[in-house]
């Protein structure tokens, strides 16, 4: 078995959706299990209605409405039209989660606020959506394509926009739901985002969602292979949008990958690799626009490369926030209290750099930031600098690679560093430069890595 997902870009119209589907045929013989996301741009017009339900704007709402009915009913027109009984099975099902949509956004102006469990109900109704019209988009092939409700399968906790799944469960459901589909012949697809929690409520799996539901699924099913259809053509040596010549990544290990996507890179979504790697199940990224491409290809081994860099990263609007106290100078228990305090507010740490007397560390929850200053202050003299960005070289074995410092420090002559970290394990070197010189700072690193003879492995 495999799972095949399908982003929004690959589902944004009807001839993509049309190329998905024959990218489903080409591997029928695979057993394949389809997830889908929204159409593109769908799920942050849902959010739209959301917002302007709670300002009580009715003409607004009804406005992002009709536009998302339309656009998958003109998606639908030209998929299912020819067969007048599956378009009109559609179009109740498409007029029967809008008038949900109405129901709960009616609710969200009489209060005139938005429960992350209303919201919820709401923004998974474009993954609901993409995934009936899909199914019946199969049927019109003469694919055997079944449509699977995803909180049938998916189990959850409670914390609305950001489910994290229960893997027992949602293993029973996929053994009960989807393997009898599997032996019959049948391929069951699915909408990616969305869960339920045992009490029955809808729940969403936060950004990436669709990717970790591919991931969800494969792992409760054991599938082969997790098979990641998005529009490039794989993991790459940085974001093509800033280098135009990045090169696509062949093989890359699970945690060189994880490490990308936790530093900026867009592919992964960092939760996507974790239900893979405790089942050890390859995940493969590839191109629906470019299917002669053979992609990057994640999993335990990634390849016989033994050391070198592989991709840079960066995140951005971090914060370095540098703590000093001549108290930590030989005293038990001092880093202890400082990160009783980030635990406490729910901060969580990227880089950590520490001498005798002064701890540095980034951070991106912004919104604590004020709070984590006033109870760091009675502990530490504390300076803090905003508007950061993290540029992360990641590779293996980066520390005996003389070469890979070398060239860095000297690509970044003239650009201000705040901060510079590279641990032990030799996974990740990164350096900390302002906002507004990091794409400066990556086109030097990625040029004197990548592309000037480069260094170890690519």
């Amino acid at each position: 078995m495999i799972v095949i997902k399908f982003g929004g870009t690959s589902v944004g119209n009807s001839q993509r959706v049309s190329n998905a589907i024959d990218i489903v045929s080409e591997r029928r013989e695979q057993k394949p299990i389809v997830v889908v996301s929204a159409l593109a741009g769908v799920t942050n017009e849902l959010v739209a209605a959301t917002e302007a339900a709670r300002a009580s704007d009715s003409a607004r709402v009804d406005e992002i409405i009709r536009a998302v009915r339309q656009r998958h009913e003109d998606v639908a027109i030209q998929l299912v039209q020819q067969k007048i009984d599956f378009f009109e099975t559609f179009t109740r099902q498409l007029d029967k989660q809008i008038e949900q949509i109405h129901t709960i956004l009616r609710g969200i102006a009489l209060l005139g606020e938005i429960t992350p469990r209303a919201k919820d109900k709401v923004v998974a109704i474009g993954e609901k959506l993409s995934s009936v019209l899909f199914a019946y988009s199969m049927m019109m092939r003469a694919l055997p394509g079944e449509h699977v409700h995803s909180e049938d399968v998916v189990v959850t906790d409670n914390h609305f926009g950001e489910a994290a799944p229960l893997m027992g469960p949602t293993r029973e459901n996929a053994q009960r739901v989807l393997i009898p589909l599997i032996e019959r012949g049948r391929i069951p697809v699915m909408g990616g985002f969305i869960g339920r929690t045992e009490d029955g409520a809808t729940t969403t799996l936060g950004r990436g969602g669709s990717d970790y539901s591919a991931a969800i699924v494969g792992a409760a099913v054991g599938a082969d292979e997790i098979q990641i259809w998005t529009d490039v053509d794989g993991m790459m040596t940085c974001d093509p949008r800033l280098i135009p010549n990045a090169r696509v990544i062949d093989h890359i290990s699970y945690v060189e990958a994880a490490e990308l996507a936790w530093f900026g890179a867009k592919v992964l979504h960092p939760k996507t690799i974790a239900p893979a790697v405790e089942l050890g199940i390859p995940v493969r990224v590839v191109n629906t626009h470019n299917v002669t491409s053979p992609g990057t290809l994640v999993d335990a081994d990634g390849g016989s490369h033994t050391h070198g860099p592989r991709a840079i990263a960066v995140k951005r609007s971090i914060a370095v926030v540098q703590m000093t106290a001549n108290a930590m100078l030989g005293a038990h228990g001092f880093l202890a209290r400082l990160f009783a305090i980030f635990e406490q507010l729910e901060v969580s740490v990227d880089l950590i750099t520490t001498s005798e007397v002064s701890v540095s560390v980034t951070i991106d929850e912004k919104h604590n930031l004020a709070k984590l200053i006033e109870k760091l202050k009675p502990v530490a003299d504390v300076e803090v600098l905003e508007n950061q960005s993290i540029i992360a070289v990641v590779g293996r074995n980066l520390m005996k690679n003389t070469e890979v410092g070398a060239r860095v420090f000297e690509s970044l002559q003239g650009i201000d560093i705040a901060m510079f970290s590279l641990g032990t394990s030799g996974l990740n070197l990164s350096i900390v430069v302002n906002d507004s010189d990091a794409d400066r700072a990556v086109k030097s690193v990625h040029r004197a890595l990548f592309e000037n003879a480069a260094v170890g492995a690519a």
